[in-house]
This record gives structure tokens, C-alpha cells and sequence, in this order.
């Protein structure tokens, strides 16, 4: 009766854990076999390793680790026991036992199965298999992924047409003590900050589809990567990750690790893995590394081959995909611009993601992809010091620098993802499973609004991307700014599925404060979108229609690609942000004109090394001034706090520094306060009077919410005017009264 219940126990948990298998149970489980002999690798002292695990964790450029490679010599003639069954078939067991192990994972140097043959790995909680002459490599190698516990048996069945025909070594016990299946470490772990991908499904659900957890060093550490499209748009199982992780060709590749929901997260499947790959290209500069799949992912894996871009443009914003710290598949979203960089250097091989707006990443996110603001790859993730509870940078090797800076196809991306030399600088997705939806519009994203806008306007941008399996040639953009009213802009074109295309709004003049800014699109082809989840999107941003400026002086010391600084508000918020500067002997310096407002501030200097600005690598400096000249914050020995040749002391050492500082409008400008000038009443129904409380000559302008003015007039000399709007629609528009010494935009709600 035990017996029986471990294997219904068993075969419960059949779908927990697999390579591309076959389907089918072990023999034995319904067999009366005599016990199979058992191989115990040695005890492990795993404290070691547990300590340099807390200093590795820290780089990224280091594959995370979660095992230890035990090396063995395990075969069908030194190891297990054979015995013959009724039928004359013959069946090999082995009991493996690494002590202590969450989990454990088996490399094998040799595998080859016979036409009629099977072989399973398993164990109380799991099964893996059947394995088949399907699963042979042309590398003659293999490898199964991780089951959980400290012990699995190996089970090979042989028909006696086949006999003798089998080969099985087991090269290496890969002693799992970080464990993906409890949250020791792996599911759970990762920082707080992290969003789980599905919670972006709506928007980024194909590329989401595309992403790779694999497992590398002896399938002892593991990396992040993305399926590739290629331009014969084939379903070449091409998968590209950093050079830094080293995959190799018996690494195992899992798919679709993620949560099912998006709060709470909950852990996913490792159902769905594929052993063995052929290694195609890499190169250290830009840190790539592309890799071909032993296999294509079956159709049941329902995966993606995401798009990329060539051209050596900056994004006007990233995305990344990744598992950091061996949890389910996340998202990080950058919305500011990606700039150019080195690694933790000066050069132009890496784009740099100054901060991320939303998510990290971790260790484990090495390798994944960076998307740009029209879900096209534009590189892999190398390292850096973003984390949960900073504004420090990441480092992506750039795609277009592996292009094909370097001539030998064993070192650009152009050889294996343009293998009919088409020439395309960019290519979108490909979805081998085809097209679910016939008419699938969708709304990527709104570009060009900065979080904090300086001035009294916004020209948003609309891209739209095609996801139906039918070309998109007519669509509607709707939008409107803060409920204001809808307006409408049809556009027309022919895309192809994937393809993208923008949509420039016109310009929208804003007063200042908070504002959303709300888009979606509707009749693609003049008919019903069969998707309306991802039709939507819209923006929060404040404007400051009344700036008042400071200039920031800034001497880098010689690393100056260690330096990054932010302006916060008052509650914490970063109102304007830099970095990503030059690595130069006596520092690079530095001229930024901050927009900001009549308020208080802190001024924040990063340096992401730690080792302060001064002392030993150069002499860096800061100098924050107002309008008029007059130091508001700096840092150095004297009084003046001048911007260059300023020697800083030792206390200018450490990651960052904080100074505060308050800036006040100028009598010289347009000024923040109003002196007179009420609209009333407000709400209206069309008949409003705009009072002033001085004789000063002013201009009146009236827009709408796109733009468009609806009534003018200058040089008006009454203290009290009349107005009537009643005939233009009901909505939110916005009057701009202007005199020699004043400008105040008012909002004005007619309903």
C-alpha cells in the first residue's frame, strides 16, 4: 500500500518538471524489481561557497549561483543493476543520493537512445521523461533539469530488438543548495520593488513570451535571455544572452517561468525546458553571446521570437524582461531616455539605464533583454548598481554594436539573425504558433511627456503596433488631457503584423500642476478590435508653467562614469535626474540648466562605487546657483564654492551626498504669483468674466485641450471683461492671460 501511494503521489506531480519528453510512466512503478543500487557523492561543506556567494550576488556580471558540480563516472556498465523483465526487455536502474541537496540535476557526456528504447529520471516528487532516440544531440550530450530533493533514480528500458545499443554516462551530480522551489532562495526572493511580467501582459505579453531563464556553468549557475526573430522569420531557435554568462552546449534552457497573477505573486512552472544548444556567436566588448536551441520550442510552449533593432539610436525608453535572484520572470520599465556609454567606462558599446522607474534588476537578470519603446531588442544586460532602494544604473550590450562592428561571424549578431543578407536595420516579432486574432490593434505606449515638463505645453507621441494576422490600414486615436473631452485623429497606413508606426498629437497647451494625459484607438479597419485589453494607455506629469531656473556646475573626478545626481521635491520625488559621464584624467565638467520651481529642493551626488569624488582619483566638484549668480549648495573647502579647481577633503568620500536649497522667483520674470487677475464663474456654462487688479495692458488667449485657439484678444485695457463660449463645446480649456510683468494660465471647465 506504501508503494502504491508513492507512485500516485508520483504521477500526480508528473507535468511538475521536464525536458521535451515523451509522455509514458517508469516500469517499475508497476513491477516487483529488486531495489536499485544506490551512488552517494560526498558531503559537501557548502559555507564556503555561502560566503562567496554574499560578495558574487553583488555583480551582475556574475552568473548567479544555486548548485555545485560534482564531478562522476556513472554508466550502464559500471553503475546500477540490470534486470530482464517478462518480455525479454531489459531495464537498468540507478539510485543517486547527493546529501543535504534542495535540488539536484544530472550532466551527461554521452546519451544515446535506441529507436524502442526509454530512460526517466525521478523521484518521490517528480518525473522526468520518457526520453527517446528523440532527445539524442548531434553533440552526443545531455542533460535533465533540476528535481527537488536529495535523491532521483535512473531508469533506462531496452528493448531486446536494441539491446547493447545504449549509452548513458552521467558525467556530473549538479548538489543544488539554493533552492528554486522553496523560498530560501529562488521564488519570493527577489527585491520588493520587482513587478511580475504578467501584470504587463496587456502591452508586453509577446515579448514577455519570448524570455529565457537557462542555466549555465555545468548547469550549476543560471542567466536570463530572449528567443530571437531572424530575418527569414524561420523559428530558428535562436536565443541571445551575455558573454558573460558562457553558456556551453549541454546548458539547459526553461521557458514560461512566471507567476499566474499578478498580485499575489505565486510560484510558476518549470515544466517546459529544453536541453542542449550550438554556440554561434560572441564577443566580450558589447558582451553578447547568441546561441542556437537544440531543438525549436514545441508548439505547447507558445513562445515568441522577439524583434530587434540595428540602428544606433538612443530609446526614448527601456524595458527589461528578466529573473532576477531565481524568481519568476519580471519587468523593469525606464521611461526617461537610454544613453550612450561604456562599461562602467567611457565608449559606445552599451546603453545605460540611468534609473528605472519601475522594477530592478538582480543578480540572475544577466543576459536578458532591453527593449525600446517600440519592443524591439536593442541589447542584453551586462551588470551595473540598480537595486530596490536606489537610482543607480544598469549596463546593456548594445544589439547594434554586435551587429557587425567586428568582421568574423563568429562575433556579430549580422551573420546569424540576416542569414539572407537582406540589409533590414530592424525587425519585429515573429509568433511561430500564428496569429490568434485576426484584427488586433494595439496601443504601445505615449512617448514625449516627461514626468516633470518644464513650460505650458506637450506634443505627445502615439505609437501603435499591428498584432493581428491582417495588415492594420485604418484605425482612430482617441485622446484627452485631464477628462477634458475627446478628440480624435484617424489614421491610415499599411502595416504588416508587428510592424509599428507613431503618431505625433499636436501640440496641447497645460497650466501647470498634475495632469493625465489618456489615449486609446478603436475601428482598426473600420470594424471591432478583437482585443480590447490593450487599446489603452495614459500618462501622469506635472508642468511648470512658471519656471524658475538654477544651473548646476559639475567636475567629475577621473571616473566620471561612476557619477549620477538628482534634484527630489519636497515628498522625495526626482524632479529632474543625470549621469552616465566620461572617464577623464582631471574630470569631465559639466553645465546643466535645471527647470524648477518656487520651492525647496535637495540636490543628491551618486557615485556608484563608493569611493566619494575626491582623493586618490581626481578632484570633483559641484556648484548649484540661481538665476541671479548667488550659490544655493556646493561642495568643497572654500567659501566661494567655485565650479573647477576645487579640492575636495576626505569627507567628500562615500556613495552619495545630500545638500538641500530653495530657489524664489524673480521680479525680473514672469512671476508665480497672481496679482489680480480671477475668472469667475468657474465651472461655466459659456459666460464667464476674467477680472484684473491693476490698469496694465494684457493679452487674453483661450485653447482647447489640443491646442487650437478659440478666442483671442490683445492689448485689453478693462479691469473687468465679458466673455461667451457657449456655442464651443462643453470641456476643459485653458486661458492664458499675459501683461509686461505677469502670465498666469488659468483652467477653465465649461459643462
Amino acid at each position: 500500500m506504501k508503494k502504491l501511494l508513492v507512485i500516485i503521489a508520483i504521477l500526480i506531480s508528473f507535468h511538475g518538471i521536464a525536458q521535451i519528453s515523451h509522455g509514458g510512466s517508469p516500469v517499475s512503478f508497476d513491477k516487483n524489481l529488486t531495489d536499485a543500487p544506490i551512488h552517494t557523492t560526498p558531503v559537501l561543506n557548502i559555507q564556503p561557497f555561502i560566503d562567496e556567494d554574499k560578495i558574487t550576488d553583488k555583480y551582475k556580471d556574475i552568473a548567479w549561483r544555486f548548485g555545485i558540480e560534482q564531478f562522476v563516472n556513472l554508466n550502464l556498465n559500471n553503475s546500477g543493476l540490470w534486470e530482464t523483465l517478462a518480455n525479454g526487455d531489459k531495464i537498468w536502474r540507478l539510485k543517486i543520493i547527493s546529501p543535504n541537496a534542495k535540488t539536484i540535476n544530472l550532466n551527461y557526456s554521452s546519451f544515446q537512445i535506441p529507436a524502442g528504447a526509454t530512460f526517466f529520471v525521478y523521484n518521490k516528487n517528480q518525473v522526468l521523461g520518457s526520453f527517446t532516440h528523440e532527445n539524442n544531440k548531434a553533440s552526443g550530450q545531455f542533460s535533465t533539469s533540476l528535481l527537488k530533493g536529495d535523491n532521483v533514480v535512473l531508469e533506462y528500458v531496452e528493448p531486446a530488438s536494441v539491446q547493447g545499443q545504449g549509452i548513458i554516462e552521467v558525467s556530473s551530480v549538479v548538489h543544488g543548495y539554493r533552492d528554486l522551489f522553496n523560498q530560501l532562495k529562488g521564488f519570493g526572493n527577489s527585491g520588493a520593488c520587482n513587478v511580475n511580467a504578467i501584470c504587463d501582459t496587456s502591452f508586453w505579453g509577446n515579448e514577455i513570451r519570448s524570455a529565457v531563464m537557462l542555466l549555465t556553468a555545468g548547469n550549476s549557475r543560471f542567466c536570463s535571455g530572449a528567443l530571437v526573430n531572424n530575418t527569414l522569420q524561420d523559428g530558428t531557435p535562436y536565443v541571445l544572452t551575455a558573454n558573460h554568462c558562457g553558456p556551453s552546449t549541454n546548458n539547459i534552457f526553461m521557458f514560461n517561468y512566471q507567476s499566474a497573477t499578478c498580485s499575489p505573486s505565486v510560484d510558476g512552472s518549470t515544466a517546459q525546458t529544453i536541453s542542449g544548444c550550438t554556440i554561434r556567436a560572441n564577443d566580450g566588448p558589447s558582451d553578447f553571446f547568441l546561441v542556437e536551441l537544440s531543438s525549436a520550442p514545441p508548439a505547447g510552449y507558445n513562445v515568441f521570437y522577439s524583434g530587434w533593432s540595428s540602428v544606433n539610436v538612443f530609446p526614448t525608453k527601456g524595458t527589461g524582461i528578466h529573473f532576477p535572484a531565481l524568481d519568476v520572470k519580471k519587468i523593469s520599465h525606464d521611461d526617461d531616455l537610454v544613453i550612450e556609454s561604456g562599461y562602467y567606462t567611457a565608449g559606445n558599446n552599451h546603453w545605460e539605464v540611468l534609473d528605472w522607474n519601475s522594477g530592478t534588476t538582480e543578480g540572475g537578470s544577466s543576459g536578458s533583454p532591453l527593449f525600446d519603446q517600440n519592443h524591439r531588442i536593442v541589447g542584453q544586460l551586462h551588470g551595473g548598481d540598480a537595486a530596490c532602494g536606489n537610482d543607480a544604473f544598469d549596463f546593456y550590450g548594445k544589439f547594434s554594436y554586435s551587429w557587425e562592428t567586428d568582421a568574423d561571424t563568429s562575433k556579430q549578431l549580422k551573420h546569424w539573425l540576416d542569414p539572407n543578407s537582406s540589409g533590414v536595420p530592424v525587425l519585429d516579432g515573429y509568433d511561430p504558433n500564428g496569429q490568434p486574432l485576426t484584427t488586433d490593434a494595439v496601443l504601445l505606449g505615449i512617448s514625449e511627456i516627461e514626468t516633470f515638463i518644464c513650460g505650458d505645453s506637450i506634443s505627445p507621441k502615439i505609437t501603435i503596433r499591428n498584432h493581428g494576422s491582417s495588415n492594420l490600414t485604418s484605425l482612430d486615436v482617441n485622446y484627452e488631457l485631464d477628462g477634458g473631452g475627446v478628440n480624435t485623429i484617424s489614421w491610415s497606413g499599411n502595416l504588416l503584423p508587428f510592424a509599428v508606426d507613431s503618431i505625433i498629437i499636436p501640440t496641447t497647451y497645460v497650466p501647470g500642476g498634475p495632469h493625465t494625459f489618456t489615449a486609446n484607438c478603436t475601428n482598426p479597419n473600420g470594424t471591432s478590435d478583437e482585443n480590447l485589453a490593450n487599446d489603452s494607455a495614459s500618462v501622469n506629469f506635472t508642468s511648470n508653467d512658471n519656471p524658475v531656473l538654477a544651473t548646476l556646475y559639475l567636475l567629475t573626478d577621473n571616473f566620471g562614469t561612476e557619477t549620477s545626481w538628482a534634484v527630489r521635491d519636497l515628498v522625495g520625488n526626482i524632479v529632474i535626474q543625470g549621469g552616465g559621464y566620461q572617464n577623464v584624467t582631471g574630470g569631465q565638467q559639466i553645465t546643466e540648466n535645471l527647470c524648477l520651481s518656487d520651492s525647496c529642493f535637495t540636490f543628491v551626488l551618486y557615485d556608484s562605487f563608493g569611493d566619494g569624488f575626491c582623493c586618490g582619483f581626481g578632484s570633483g566638484a559641484f556648484q548649484l546657483t540661481n538665476a541671479n549668480g548667488d550659490t544655493l549648495a556646493c561642495a568643497g573647502d572654500s567659501v566661494a564654492c567655485p565650479p573647477s579647481g576645487l579640492i575636495f577633503s576626505t569627507a567628500m568620500g562615500g556613495d552619495s551626498l545630500t545638500f538641500p536649497f530653495c530657489l524664489v522667483a524673480s521680479t525680473n520674470s514672469y512671476s508665480t504669483i497672481n496679482n489680480g487677475f480671477n475668472i469667475y464663474p468657474n465651472p461655466t456654462q459659456g459666460i464667464f468674466t476674467i477680472t484684473k487688479g491693476n490698469n496694465d495692458p494684457f493679452d487674453v488667449t483661450i485653447y482647447d485641450v489640443v491646442g487650437k485657439i478659440v478666442y483671442q484678444k490683445q492689448r485689453e485695457t478693462e479691469n473687468e471683461i465679458q466673455i461667451n463660449l457657449s456655442a464651443v463645446r462643453k470641456g476643459i480649456y485653458f486661458v492664458s492671460m499675459v501683461s509686461e510683468n505677469e502670465k498666469i494660465v488659468k483652467r477653465l471647465v465649461i459643462h
